[in-house]
């Protein structure tokens, strides 16, 4: 710390414009930070699912599906020109390869035994001019064709009508959702409603796009409040502000250059940076500013304030950056953008606390007042009373810090995950009213795909196949079905009039290659190979949280061993599954993020020469986690994307606390006896500790307004995190180490002399 303290102050200009020069270019960096906003990026690397997925798409053809629901009279002249001109409309939009409406629903007639199909509304009729007999001949055929009897074209009251849009893959979804509301907007006169992952793309952009922005200038004012509450000078004040912006800038500018993009998650890292990087000026310039107000001069005070309150500053950002980087380990690529982003922020705030606030304060000159943090007033009496107090019932502080562990581990137990991707929003918001009003008409928005390999030909599979689906359709959540037992089911009433399968392996092939010959190949590969090996049957089912896709998940498997037997062996994908997929991603990450966040800083807090010090510090942030995950069970919040990670942030965030066991282990380096120094660490330190919790705080519940649930959800809890912390670190940690670090070096200078330094 000597060599940094000669280097800052003999070489001030260098470093100022040295971390002008890179902040500026870092800065440009940050600028052209883009974001990914796709749902795809919400899912694990190494997910089997969407590995499932992707190979039923290639087989079958299967796209991401926009759905689009439309209200109002659609069963007149009127109303059916209109869905046409916007099924028209739709499917020349760029990044679209199909929409499915009424205006494309197929019509299959027996022609003395060929078999013809064609458009419900044909450029005929259009041209003609529909009527209103034509409007029910057409509303007559969709209520009893099996063709479509699971696909709601329209509601049944004939209020709505469902369009089926399909788009590119590799496109961006969000533009291409964007282009689509804004196309039915223009078109349609009356009220309609979105849903699907484009849709939801959209929505996650959107939510990038308002909670960056607002949420980086809410924490920044409210951490300024702050520290002009503490500092009470405009130097105190914007000197920090000065540093942390500086972090965010580096950390940003460097994120992407490595190439990562923000998203909906990450949001929470530049906040955490501002947060981290003011607990950082505040202890240095706490004490910078109490060495002035004991008579030293500018460079004694800056070269103490680096010496001695610099080397816990440096241990905690170190320790804090090791916590934020475990999240590089996660299988999701949002949770490693926010490890990322939040390491190299950390590191870069510390960097600009450690060399660049020195430096400014050595060419600003001295504030003509400064503030005396042990002058008296109501913070200085409370910190002697807290003293004393720790002190004299040590014993019941750890007795009621047993106790409320005890409850706060029952809580853990009562704890229930969700991670659906329909909580990320608001529960009243547009994005679920609008899903809502999908699910609604539809009977679902999320697809599930269930891919069955046997000889579609057998009557028996078939047979199963259909009853699988019905089956299936009647259970809790989910939507109808579609096959292809729909399509020969069809098939068969129109060339027999019998509305049931065909009966033999023959009439199978048939009819098969009677729908081929008339042009529908393409619709028939949708639901079947065409060597018949392999069929699809397509679900809709409601949003549902991730507990619930687990059991549907069994649900499913068990009904298709019932069903099938030996006749097919079956696969089962879907939204609901990966959304289940994530849970799981995170529960590793949560063990693998706490264990390691918790290895790394007791490893890192180790360098204030004592293992046993860290530890000690270490214990009190294990209490408050065991608390603020105890408050999540008891409280019936879920563990979601947010609040999975809560434990390493408050292990990174809280590790503040390491301030005041430097500062305790130096009154007894210089001969207090513990319950001395006890009390004299805290009344040195407190007002630091107190005014980083406060600040930290501050800059947390900038995340209260954000949009995006689970982070709104993370800025409650870490309000709470934080005040526990500052709690913890101001009573249970003095008070474990009067029992555990009563002699925390192995000899101490039992010196009369006591140092005067805080």
């Amino acid at each position: 710390m000597k060599q940094l303290a000669h280097l800052v102050l003999n070489r001030s200009w260098a470093v100022i414009i040295l971390f002008a020069l890179i902040t500026v270019l870092l800065g440009f960096s940050a600028s052209r930070t883009g974001t990914d906003n796709t749902t795809h990026a919400l899912y694990p690397d190494h997910s089997v699912v969407a590995a499932l997925q992707d190979e039923i798409a290639a087989t079958f053809g299967q796209r991401d599906m926009l759905l689009v629901v439309t209200e109002g009279e659609i069963f007149t002249p009127a109303g059916l020109n209109a869905l046409h001109d916007l099924t028209l409309a739709l499917s020349r939009l760029e990044g679209t390869t199909n929409v499915t409406s009424v205006a494309t629903a197929r019509r299959m007639e027996d022609d003395d035994g060929f078999l013809v199909t064609g458009d419900q509304l044909d450029a005929q009729a259009l041209a003609q001019g529909l009527d209103q007999e034509q409007a029910d001949e057409i509303r007559h055929y969709l209520s009893t064709s099996p063709l479509y009897e699971n696909v709601t074209l329209v509601s049944s009251d004939g209020r709505h009508a469902t369009l089926i849009v399909e788009l590119e893959d590799d496109i961006d979804a969000s533009a291409f959702a964007r282009s689509v509301d804004d196309t039915v907007r223009q078109l349609w006169d009356g009220p309609y409603a979105l849903a699907g992952q484009a849709f939801t793309s959209m929505e996650l952009q959107s939510i990038i796009k308002r909670d960056l922005p607002a949420l980086g200038a809410t924490a920044i004012v409210l951490i300024l409040i702050f520290l002009a509450l503490n500092f009470r000078s405009v130097q105190g004040t914007l000197l920090p502000f000065v540093q942390i912006i500086t972090g965010v800038i580096w950390g940003m500018g460097l994120f992407q250059l490595l190439g990562h993009k923000l998203m909906a998650l990450t949001v929470i890292g530049p906040i955490a940076v501002m947060a981290v990087g003011s607990s950082f000026a505040l202890h240095l310039l706490g004490r910078y500013y109490f060495e002035l107000a004991r008579g030293a001069n500018k460079q004694q005070a800056i070269r103490l304030m680096l010496m001695e309150t610099g080397l816990g500053v440096m241990i905690s950002g170190f320790a804090i950056a090791a916590a934020m980087s475990t999240f590089l380990l996660s299988d999701l690529a949002m949770v490693r953008g926010l490890g990322l982003i939040s390491a190299l922020g950390v590191l870069s705030a510390l960097l600009a606390s450690m060399l660049f606030l020195p430096a400014l304060l050595n060419v600003l000159p001295v504030p003509r007042r400064v503030a005396d943090p042990e002058s008296p007033g109501l913070i200085s009496s409370f910190l002697v009373w807290l003293g004393r107090t720790v002190v004299r019932r040590r014993r019941a502080i750890l007795s009621v810090s047993t106790l409320l562990i005890v409850v706060a581990v029952i809580g853990v137990f009562r704890i229930v995950p969700n991670t659906s991707i329909i909580a990320f929003f608001p529960e009243s918001g547009a994005t679920r009213t609008s899903i809502g009003k999908v699910e609604q008409v539809m009977g679902g928005s999320a697809p599930i795909t269930v891919e069955v390999e046997a000889d579609i030909t057998d009557p028996r599979v078939l047979q199963a196949l259909e009853r699988f689906q019905q089956q299936a359709s009647a259970l809790n959540v989910v939507g109808p079905g579609q096959s292809i037992a729909n399509v020969l089911r069809a098939l068969h009433l129109t060339l027999t009039g019998e509305n049931s399968l065909p009966p033999t392996r023959q009439a199978v092939a048939q009819e098969l290659l009677l729908y081929q010959s008339s042009g529908e190949i393409s619709e028939l590969q949708r639901f079947v190979t065409l060597d018949y090996s392999k069929a699809l049957v397509r679900f809709t089912a409601k949003a549902m949280s991730t507990e619930r896709a687990a059991q549907l998940q069994k649900e499913l498997t068990v009904l298709a061993r019932d069903t099938f037997g030996e006749l097919a062996t079956v696969q089962i994908a879907g939204q609901p599954l990966l959304e289940y997929e994530i849970e799981q991603a995170m529960r590793r990450d949560f063990l693998v993020s706490l264990t390691l966040a918790i290895l790394l800083v007791i490893i890192i807090d180790s360098f204030v020469r004592s293992f046993r010090a860290a530890a000690v510090t270490v214990l009190v942030l294990l209490v408050t986690i065991a608390l603020q995950y105890g408050i999540l069970g008891w409280a019936g919040l879920p563990l979601n994307l947010a609040t999975m990670l809560m434990g390493a942030l408050a292990i990174g965030v809280g590790d503040y606390a390491i301030h005041l066991t430097v500062r305790y282990m130096e009154e007894r380096r210089h001969g207090l006896e513990p319950e001395a120094a006890v009390q004299r660490a805290l009344f040195t330190s407190g007002r630091q500790i107190l005014f980083t919790a406060l600040t930290l705080g501050a800059g947390f519940s900038a995340l209260v307004f954000a949009d995006f649930v689970p982070v709104k959800t993370l800025g409650s809890l870490m309000l709470l995190t934080v005040a526990l912390v500052g709690v913890s670190t101001l009573t249970l940690l003095p008070a474990a180490s009067l029992w555990l670090l009563r002699n925390p070096h192995s000899h101490v200078n039992r010196s009369p002399e006591v140092s005067t330094h805080a």
